[in-house]
Formats: structure tokens, C-alpha cells, sequence
């Protein structure tokens, strides 16, 4: 039975061996139980800590428990109480650093994270701001024109009444019609108030260039396009078979005859046409028919209207006369002594002797021109009639057409 016994010496050898370092490790980890109790501060701390800090720090408690549990049982030896009290506050600062920090930095995490979104929303806002501010100076880096541009038509003319302009849109209108050039419409404006170097754009807002800008917002808004031939021929038709009846009516037909004129003078000009029989063969009316009806009507008609009136068919008959060249040469004195009868007819008779004046030094043959001159004061100035004719028999005598009608102004 030697075997037999072999065995069991054999295992319970082996037990002991191996029982003994089990001892051991209980009174170590009573040893470190006992350590753990006069460290309570480090189980307050875990009590603290969050789970998730717990399991973090669970492979940690190896390497950390090994270290702490030596010099613990190496200071109880050396060192009485007051070296372990000394060392509890280690203990705790040491913890305090490893578990605290892990719930403070997620809630600085969070903080952090909520300062970043109310920085972005500042940096957001800030940016805005810049991008709003760098329009501004957008606007302000525009050009001259590009401004101009901009503006209404609205706009347009109350500037012109700040640069002291007397312009409306159905005047400018008007001399669009005459002219319809936008340029030099423009120009002839700046001229006429004098608005070269009067005004600074960058000082007063605006200068001499807005009126070109008014007067193409001004053509561009109007009906003045040259308008179809054969859409006039029944218009002229019309005006050539009119009867004189009363100041109403014909007033009426005047503004009908005039909005007419108007078209044939531009299909003349925008076909560049300056003589009257082409413009016949072009649109299929007699014009020089046309243009002599339309003046007698005018003649007629603004004997009894303002003087503003007797200024603008001033302007538009020359326009048409110097349009169509054959019948300025044959029209222009009778236009120039229609103009100034009506000039002294409504009072201006400094403008009206000049034009007179004008046409009596321009022509050889005087007698039907002071005929004129002096029977339209005579239901203004008789004295002023008398003294005309009396001038008039300096040019003329019997041989002359008109010396008899003179002769009546002087007996009159």
C-alpha cells in the first residue's frame, strides 16, 4: 500500500502549498480592508462617482491597489495615527483628481459644448452683420449711372424741381415729339437752365447728367413711336375735309390734327425723309395739303388759348417745316408772321415786333409783310397800326399789291 500513501502525503502537500497563499491573500485583503476603512474618504468618493466613472477606473484599481496597500501597511508600522491621517487627505486629493474630473469635465464638456453653439450663434449674427454692412458699401461703391438707373420716373422729375428744372412729363413729352432725340433733348435742357458744373453729384445727390436719364425714362414711358402709314390716311382724310364751326370744336379737331402731325413728322424722321412728295409716295396722303390745313386751324384756334400754347406750335411747326426741306422754303415767312401775330395777340409784343423786324429785313418785297404788321395792332394799338403803315410807305407805293390795304390801316 506504499502507493497509496504516496498520494495522499502527495495531496495534502499539495494542499498546503497551495491553501497557504490563499491565507495570505485573505490577510492581505483584510489588511487592505482595514487600510480601505481608514481611507473612508476614498469609498465617499466612489459613492459620488457615477457608474460609468466606476468602470472606467475598474482596471486601474489593479495597478493603483497594489501601490496603495504596501506603503499602507509599511506606515502602520513606521508611522502611528497621525501619519495615516496625514495620509487620508493624499488619499482623497489623489481620488479627487481621478473620479471628479470624469463627472466635472462632461459637465465643462457640456458647458463647453454650450458656449461653442452660443459663440457660433454670435459669430453667426456678427457675420451678418458684416455681410449686411458690406452691401451697404456696395451701394454706396455704385457708379454715377448705375444709381441714376435706379430711380423711378417719380423720382426723376422732383430732383428736376430741386435743380429749379420747370419740367413735367407731358412737357418734355412735347419736346420729344418735336425732337424725339433723347440726347439732344437733354441737352437743349441743361442748356436752358443752365445746369453745367451746378450741381456736384457727390455733395447734392445728383448733377446736369440726371436730365438725360429723366428724359429717356420719359420716352421710353410715352406714346410717341411712329405710328403704321396706312393708320393715318383715314386721319388726314379726315382733317383736309374739315369745316370751321366753333372755338369748342375746333379746338377739339386742333388736338386731333396736331396728334397726327405728329406721326407723319416722325415716320419723316425716322426714315429720314426731307422731302414732302417722298413722304407722299411713303404713307399715301398729300402732305403739303395736310401741313397748310393744320396751320390755318392752328392760326384760328390759338388766337383764344395761353401763350405756353402759341410757344409750343412754335417749336413743333418748325420742327416739321425743317423736316420736310421744300416746305420750309416755301412756308417760312407765313409761319414766322402767323407766330408773331399770335405772339401780339396775346400780349408780347417785344417778341412779336422782333420777329416782324426779322422778316422785313430778310425779303426784298415788303408790302404784304407790313400789311401784316399793322392790321394786327389794330385791335391792339391803333396809334401803333397807323405808325407801321406810315413806316411801310417808305418800301411802298402804287405799283405795290398790298400799297391799298395800307393805305386803309393809315385812314382808318
Amino acid at each position: 500500500m506504499p502507493i497509496k500513501t504516496t498520494k495522499k502525503v502527495t495531496n495534502k502537500k499539495v494542499v498546503k502549498e497551495e491553501t497557504k497563499p490563499a491565507v495570505e491573500a485573505k490577510k492581505e485583503e483584510v489588511k487592505t480592508a482595514e487600510v480601505k476603512k481608514a481611507t473612508k474618504p476614498a469609498v465617499e468618493v466612489k459613492k459620488e462617482e457615477v457608474k460609468p466613472a466606476e468602470t472606467k477606473k475598474a482596471p486601474a484599481k489593479k495597478a493603483t491597489t497594489k501601490k496603495a496597500v504596501k506603503p499602507a501597511v509599511e506606515v502602520k508600522k513606521e508611522e502611528v495615527k497621525p501619519a495615516e491621517t496625514k495620509k487620508a487627505p493624499a488619499k482623497k486629493a489623489t481620488t479627487k483628481k481621478a473620479v471628479k474630473p470624469a463627472v466635472e469635465v462632461k459637465k465643462e464638456e457640456v458647458k463647453s459644448a454650450e458656449t461653442k453653439k452660443a459663440t457660433a450663434k454670435k459669430t453667426t449674427k456678427k457675420t451678418t452683420t458684416k455681410k449686411t454692412t458690406t452691401k451697404k458699401v456696395t451701394t454706396k461703391k455704385m457708379t454715377k449711372e448705375e444709381q441714376y438707373a435706379k430711380l423711378s420716373l417719380d423720382t426723376c422729375l422732383d430732383l428736376a424741381k430741386a435743380m429749379s428744372m420747370n419740367v413735367t412729363r407731358d412737357s418734355i413729352i412735347q419736346q420729344l415729339i418735336l425732337n424725339p432725340d433723347v440726347k439732344s433733348v437733354s441737352k437743349d435742357l441743361v442748356n436752358k437752365y443752365q445746369l453745367t458744373g451746378k450741381f456736384n453729384f457727390e455733395e447734392d445727390g445728383y448733377d446736369e447728367g440726371l436730365v438725360e436719364v429723366l428724359v429717356s425714362k420719359v420716352y421710353e414711358t410715352a406714346d410717341i413711336k411712329p405710328e403704321k402709314a396706312e393708320d393715318l390716311q383715314a386721319d388726314v382724310d379726315h382733317a383736309l375735309n374739315y369745316k370751321f364751326t366753333d372755338v369748342v370744336a375746333d379746338g377739339e379737331e386742333y388736338k386731333a390734327q396736331f396728334d397726327t402731325m405728329r406721326k407723319v413728322l416722325m415716320i419723316a424722321q425716322h426714315k429720314d425723309i426731307y422731302d414732302s412728295k417722298k413722304l407722299d409716295e411713303e404713307i399715301g396722303i398729300d402732305v403739303e395739303k395736310f401741313v397748310e390745313e393744320f396751320m390755318d386751324l392752328a392760326y384760328s384756334v390759338l388766337k383764344t388759348w395761353k401763350y405756353e400754347d402759341v410757344d409750343y406750335y412754335e417749336h413743333f411747326i418748325y420742327a416739321v417745316l425743317s423736316q420736310l426741306e421744300d416746305l420750309h422754303d416755301t412756308y417760312r415767312n407765313r409761319i414766322m408772321m402767323d407766330v408773331a401775330d399770335l405772339y401780339i395777340l396775346h400780349g408780347d409784343y417785344g417778341l412779336g415786333d422782333a420777329d416782324y423786324g426779322y422778316i422785313l429785313r430778310e425779303n426784298q418785297i415788303k408790302d404784304y409783310i407790313y400789311y401784316r404788321y399793322a392790321s394786327i395792332y389794330e385791335g391792339v394799338d391803333k396809334d401803333k397800326a397807323k405808325q407801321i403803315a406810315n413806316q411801310a410807305l417808305q418800301f411802298v407805293d402804287d405799283r405795290f399789291t398790298y400799297y391799298p390795304n395800307i393805305i386803309a390801316v393809315l385812314e382808318g
